[in-house]
C-alpha cells in the first residue's frame, strides 16, 4: 500500500540516496490474522518524504528513476525498512512486506538483483520478506524483469500483488507473477459491508487466490462493519485503521490485537475441524532452500509418498513438489555422470508447484469449492494459523463432506432442508453459555397463516414457508450465523457475535421482503382489498391482512448464560410480546 496525495511538484535540485535516507524514515503497520487477531507481519511505510519537497513516496520513486538513482535506492530503502523491523520486540516469527518499485529491474548492474545481500546481512532470511509489487509498474516489465522476479523467489522472497482490481490488467498478472498474497484495493472495501456487488468481487476474488495457493489481505479496513464483511468473504489477514495505525515508536508493537479475534466457534464447526484433522495426512515436508539429494532420499525411505510439500523458514507451505516431475527430468535423458550430480545439487525450489491451500477452520464446502476450482490438483495443503498442519486428498475432502451431508440429511426439515430442532436445541446449548460476545436468539412466526392456509390450500402454504426459509438464508448470514427451522411456519435464527442494532435491522429488512414477495401468492382482489375473509379457530368468520410475520429477539450479553430452557421461556414472552408490537418485533438484553 503507498501512501497516497496530491502532486505539488518536484524539488529543484534532485536528492541523492544518501539524503534521502537522512531525511525519511519508515513507520510500520500490523497486517493480522482474522481468525486469532495474531500479528502476521508488518508493512514498512515510507515517512518524511516532504522534507524533501516530495508529495508522495511515488513522487519520490519517480524522481529517482527520472535521475538514474532508482536501482540503487531501493537496496537501500529496504535495509532502512529492515532496521525499523529489526528492532521491534515482536519481529521474530512475522514477515516485512516492503513496496518495491520495481521500474527497469534488471536492467545494466541493476543493484536490486542481489537484494538477498541485504536481506542476510541483517541477520533476516529472504523468506521473511515479502516484495509488493503493484500492476500500475507493470508496463516497464520485460522479459529480463520476469527473469530476475523469478531468481528472486527461488531465493525464497515472497511477493504479494498490492492494489488488486485498481489496474486493467491484473488478472494477468496474478497468472504471471503467481503472487503468495493479493492485496485488495481499498475501492472494494469502501462500503463492503452494504454493496453487495463489492462483496461479490471480494469473495471471488479470494476464492481464486485460494485456488492458486494465494493468501488474501483486505487493506486499508476503517470500521468493524468492513472487518465483519471482509472476513465472511473469505479474507485471510487484515490490515488498516482498524486495527491498527502505523507506528514509529517499537514500543507501540504488540503481539496480537483483542478485538480483532473472533469469537470461540459453536459445535458444528468444532465438530467439522475435528472431522478435518481426523484426515489430514502428515507428510514429511522439506525446506524450502533443501537440496535435490534430499528429496530423492526421502522418496527412496518412502515409496508410499508421491508428493512432498514444501515449507519455508516459518513453517509455512510455499508448494508442492510431486514425484514425477522429478522423475521427468532426471530421466529425461542428455546427462552424463557429471551433469546428473550437478542436477542432484540444483536447489528443490526450481520444482515447486503451487497448490490450493486453506486454513484448518475453513468451513468443508468452502474447500470443496476450493479444489474443484483447481485443475489437476492432488488435494489441499491445510494450515492452522499459517503454519503446515498437513495436506488433505481429495478422496478424505469428499469423505468428509459426504459424513456432514448425512449427519444433515438426519436432523433436516424435509420441506425447506434447513436444520430442525434437534440441530436448534444444541446452538442453543451451546450459545447459552457464557462467552466473551453478546449471543443473539431470534424467534419468527407468521402472523394469519392459519387462514391463508385454508383459504389457499396446504401447496400454497408450503410455497410460502419456503418462500420464507430462502429469504431468511438471503437476509441473515455470515460467520457465527445459525437458521433452523422449528416447524411449520415456525423458524429460528441465532448470532455467535455481532452489534443487536444491526441484526434488528436485518430482520426487519427480512420481515419486509417477506410481506411484499408473499403477496404474489394471493388473488387479485384480495391483494388490492389487504385483507381475506376465513374462520378464526372457533369457526367464526372474519376478515385477517394478508400474511406477514413477528419476530422476537432476545440478546444475551458478554459473559452471560442462561439455561436452555430459560432462553426458551424468555424466548416465549417474547413471541407474545412480538405479536402485540405496533413493528412486529419485539426485542430483550438479558444483562445478569
Amino acid at each position: 500500500m503507498r501512501d497516497q496525495a496530491e502532486d505539488f511538484g518536484c524539488p529543484d535540485q534532485a536528492p541523492g540516496v544518501s539524503e534521502i535516507l537522512d531525511a525519511t524514515c519508515y513507520a510500520l503497520q500490523p497486517i493480522v490474522d482474522f481468525g486469532t487477531g495474531v500479528v502476521y507481519g508488518y508493512e514498512a511505510l515510507l515517512r518524511d518524504f516532504e522534507n524533501l519537497g516530495f508529495s508522495s513516496p511515488s513522487q519520490l520513486f519517480d524522481d529517482a528513476r527520472d535521475h538514474g538513482i532508482l536501482s540503487e535506492l531501493e537496496p537501500a530503502l529496504l535495509g532502512a525498512a529492515l532496521d525499523a523491523y529489526r528492532a521491534l520486540p515482536t519481529a521474530r516469527g512475522t514477515k516485512l512486506f516492503f513496496n518495491l518499485d520495481g521500474r527497469d529491474l534488471g536492467e545494466d548492474d541493476d543493484q536490486r538483483t542481489r537484494l538477498g545481500n541485504v536481506v542476510t546481512s541483517r541477520g533476516f532470511s529472504e523468506t521473511q520478506v515479502c516484495l509488493e509489487l503493484c500492476e500500475a509498474n507493470q508496463s516497464t516489465h520485460t522479459e529480463i524483469t520476469d527473469h530476475v522476479l523469478n531468481n528472486l523467489r527461488r531465493n525464497g522472497f515472497m511477493f504479494a500483488l498490492d492494489d488488486f482490481g485498481k489496474g486493467f490488467s491484473e488478472l494477468r498478472l496474478i497468472h504471471d507473477l503467481g503472487p503468495d498474497y493479493v492485496k485488495i484495493d481499498r475501492f472494494f472495501l469502501n462500503g463492503i459491508d452494504t454493496d453487495a456487488r463489492r462483496k461479490l468481487f471480494v469473495t471471488t476474488v479470494a476464492n481464486l487466490a485460494h485456488v492458486l495457493g494465494a493468501r488474501v489481505i483486505a487493506e486499508g479496513v476503517e470500521t468493524e462493519r468492513e472487518f465483519k464483511a471482509c472476513r465472511d468473504a473469505g479474507c485471510d489477514l487484515v490490515q488498516g485503521y482498524y486495527v491498527a495505525k502505523p507506528f514509529l515508536k517499537k514500543q507501540e508493537a504488540r503481539l496480537f490485537y483483542d478485538h480483532v479475534r473472533v469469537s470461540s466457534m459453536g459445535n458444528a464447526r468444532k465438530e467439522e475441524e475435528r472431522r478435518i484433522r481426523n484426515e489430514l495426512q502428515h507428510l514429511p515436508t522439506v525446506n524450502h532452500d533443501g537440496s535435490m539429494s534430499r528429496l530423492l532420499d526421502m522418496f527412496l525411505k518412502d515409496q508410499e509418498v508421491s508428493l512432498v510439500p514444501v515449507i519455508d523458514a516459518n513453517n509455512e507451505p510455499r508448494g508442492l513438489i510431486h514425484e514425477r516431475d522429478l522423475k521427468a527430468y532426471l530421466y529425461a535423458g542428455g546427462f552424463d555422470e557429471a551433469d546428473y550430480h550437478d542436477a542432484l545439487d540444483l536447489p528443490l525450489r526450481n520444482f515447486v508447484r503451487s497448490c490450493p491451500i486453506a486454513d484448518i477452520d475453513s468451513n468443508a464446502d468452502m474447500l470443496l469449492v476450493t479444489f474443484a476450482s483447481s485443475l489437476n490438483s492432488d488435494g489441499i495443503i491445510i494450515t492452522e494459523n499459517f503454519r503446515y498442519a498437513g495436506f488433505l486428498s481429495a478422496t478424505s475432502l469428499l469423505k468428509i463432506i459426504h459424513e456432514r451431508r448425512l449427519e444433515e440429511a438426519q436432523d433436516q426439515n424435509p420441506l425447506t432442508r434447513l436444520p430442525g430442532n434437534g440441530a436448534i436445541t444444541r446452538f442453543i446449548k451451546d450459545a447459552s453459555k457464557p462467552r466473551p460476545a453478546a449471543r443473539h436468539f431470534c424467534y419468527f412466526d407468521f402472523d394469519n397463516f392459519k387462514p391463508f392456509n385454508d383459504t389457499y390450500g396446504y401447496r400454497q402454504g408450503d410455497r410460502a414457508i419456503i418462500l420464507f426459509s430462502e429469504l431468511l438464508q438471503q437476509h441473515l448470514n455470515g460467520t457465527g450465523t445459525f437458521r433452523g427451522h422449528v416447524g411449520g411456519d415456525d423458524f429460528f435464527a441465532g448470532f455467535m457475535s455481532g452489534d443487536q442494532t444491526e441484526i434488528a435491522a436485518q430482520l426487519l429488512s427480512l420481515k419486509r421482503a417477506f410481506k411484499s414477495d408473499v403477496e404474489s401468492f394471493y388473488n387479485t382482489e384480495h391483494r388490492k382489498c389487504g385483507f381475506i375473509e376465513a374462520s378464526d379457530r372457533f369457526g367464526a368468520p372474519r376478515l385477517f391482512s394478508l400474511l406477514d410475520c413477528s419476530i422476537s429477539m432476545m440478546t444475551l450479553a458478554p459473559n452471560v448464560s442462561l439455561s436452555p430452557d430459560q432462553v426458551n421461556a424468555e424466548m416465549a414472552e417474547l413471541k407474545r410480546m412480538a405479536k402485540r408490537s405496533d413493528d412486529g418485533l419485539a426485542v430483550k438484553t438479558i444483562t445478569a
